[in-house]
């Protein structure tokens, strides 16, 4: 992960996803923007609602992992010689 881009995409995930961005603001805007425009946006999305909807899914994991880690942690007690 690029720390100057805490959220980066592949070409082929930013490209479907500067399609659909088109077509929604097409379709519920009826606004025609081109590709620039559109990189544009979502450049300004990822930056500013990307790090929030990051962080939340690292805070949604961390009960998670709490719950995965102290089982593996109780199994390895339980290895233990007498």
């Amino acid at each position: 992960m690029n720390k100057d881009k805490p959220i980066t995409l592949s070409d082929e995930t930013e490209i479907l996803i500067l399609d659909q961005l088109r077509v929604y603001m097409n379709d519920e805007f009826d606004i025609d923007i081109g590709n620039l425009p559109a990189k544009f946006l979502l450049d300004f999305i990822i930056e500013t609602v990307g790090p929030h909807l990051y962080n939340q899914v690292v805070d949604d994991m961390e009960p998670w992992l709490y719950e995965r880690f102290t089982g593996m942690l109780e199994d390895m007690h339980s290895f233990k010689k007498d």
